[in-house]
């Protein structure tokens, strides 16, 4: 149960990075053009050993980290790599932003599916969260801009804090423990 409750409140602890990094795209593009890729590369680990921590945890509808150890195995590849690449000729943090929400949101597409299937009344919304984020995901690839950007990292940020918030049980609900 320690371990569900770590993955819990580190995705929420990424969902608020997310936010965090949305808000200075949107408000200080020009900060976030000078120290994003350092910023990005330690997120991605960060959110690269949360993901392998939910994957390994007992989660009681194995909906929010179901496909966390191959994402998070891929996170933290990505952010060593974004870290330790000094040449930045030919590599586009936007684009791999772009890649990483749209993947992400189709994994959540994936999980409200899930959700349905046991039953949940939110994968509506759920599956309202991970269209949006994967709409921003593609705008990034079509036309990557600061601004975008931060809008789609606040999608991906509402839609994995949505996602963990509704799926992820650390104790009975009232009427599971009666």
């Amino acid at each position: 149960m320690n371990q569900l409750k770590t993955a819990k409140n580190g995705y929420i602890f990424i969902s608020v990075a997310f936010y965090i990094s949305g808000l200075c795209c949107i408000f200080s593009p020009a900060l976030m053009a000078r120290s994003g890729r350092v910023m990005a590369g330690v997120l991605l680990i960060a959110y690269g050993i949360i993901k392998m921590i939910g994957y390994f945890s007992k989660d009681l509808y194995c909906l929010a980290f179901q496909y966390d150890l191959a994402c998070g195995i891929l996170l933290i590849a990505l952010g060593v790599i974004d870290l330790c690449v000094r040449s930045y000729q030919g590599i586009d943090l936007l684009a791999g932003l772009g890649i990483l929400i749209l993947l992400d949101s189709l994994l959540a597409v994936q999980t409200a599916l899930d959700a349905r299937r046991f039953g949940l009344s939110e994968w509506k919304r759920i599956l309202f969260f991970a269209v949006c984020s994967g709409v921003c995901g593609v705008l990034i690839l079509v036309r990557g801009t600061m601004l975008i950007a931060g809008w789609a990292l606040l999608a991906e940020g509402a839609m994995r804090h949505y996602i963990v918030r509704c799926t992820v049980r650390t104790e009975p609900r009232i009427s599971e423990r009666n």
